[in-house]
Order: structure tokens, then sequence, then C-alpha cells
């Protein structure tokens, strides 16, 4: 599927009732398939059971690296030297992630947009939003990756 780019106006999708949106990346939050990025939590409650599972091997990682260092066993060191950069890092990536979710939430709310559940193609959308019109242009822009000729062109 071609809605990969991240400089695009928008992002289509079905909400529960098959209804097609369209929502900025901002607004995306974890959604469902993700248009960008390389996340496969679907909801707040999973990344969240994520991210508390990493909490304590981040924080024990460095400290068991210190230890492995300062008792100059290089193999122990090196190991919680890796698991220190893998914990810690998927712990940040998780916390970023949470904070985005709640962002989009509040975006979503304002706009009223559900959440999204399954991603469509722009030429799915434009199909959608062509039979009902109001919420945004049918022009290319919005419309990206849409292989159908617009009036015009």
């Amino acid at each position: 599927m071609g809605a990969c780019r991240a400089d695009r106006a928008y992002y289509f999708a079905q909400d529960s009732d098959r209804r097609i949106f369209a929502y900025t990346q901002a607004e995306w939050g974890l959604g469902g398939a993700q248009p960008f990025g390389n996340y496969t939590a679907r909801n707040m409650l999973t990344m969240s059971l994520v991210v508390a599972g990493l909490t304590i091997p981040a924080l024990a990682s460095p400290v068991l690296f210190v230890l492995g260092a300062v008792g100059l066993n290089p193999g122990v060191a090196l190991l919680f030297l890796v698991c220190t950069l893998l914990f810690t890092g998927g712990w940040l990536l998780g916390v970023q992630s949470l904070r985005g979710e709640l962002r989009a939430r509040k975006l979503r709310h304002k706009r009223g947009l559900p959440k999204p559940y399954v991603i469509v193609t722009d030429d799915q959308a434009r199909q959608w939003f062509t039979a009902n019109p109001g919420s945004i242009a049918i022009v290319r822009d919005n419309f990206t990756e849409s292989t159908h000729p617009f009036p015009g062109e």
C-alpha cells in the first residue's frame, strides 16, 4: 500500500462501523494498521503492558553493566551494555508511543473522530468521500496515492 509517506495531508481509516474518516498523522496515534512507523501495538493497554514489562530490565541492566565493568568481567559488562541499550531504548520508545497516543486521543476528540481501526487506500477513501461529501475536498493533495485521474488532469 502506498500510504507510507509521512508528508501526506491525510491518512484514511475505517471505524468499527465501516465509515471512513480522514486523520492527520498527529491524530492517528496507535490506531489500527500503521500507515507510518513500525509499531505493532494497537491499543493503550497493550503498549502499557509492554512498557511495564520493560521497566525492571531497563532499570536493572545499567546497574548490572556497572557491576560487570567494576568487577573487570568484560563478558558480563558487554552483555549488560547490549541489554541496557535494548531495554532502555524499548522502554523510551514505548513511553513516547503512549504519549503520542494520548495527544492523538485529544486531537481526535476535538474533531469528533473515532479511533482508526482499518487503514484504507486513497482510492477507497476518495470513493467514500465522493459519495459522502463535506469532510474534505476531493483534490489530488488530499488523495496523493489515488490511481484515478482527477478532473482537469
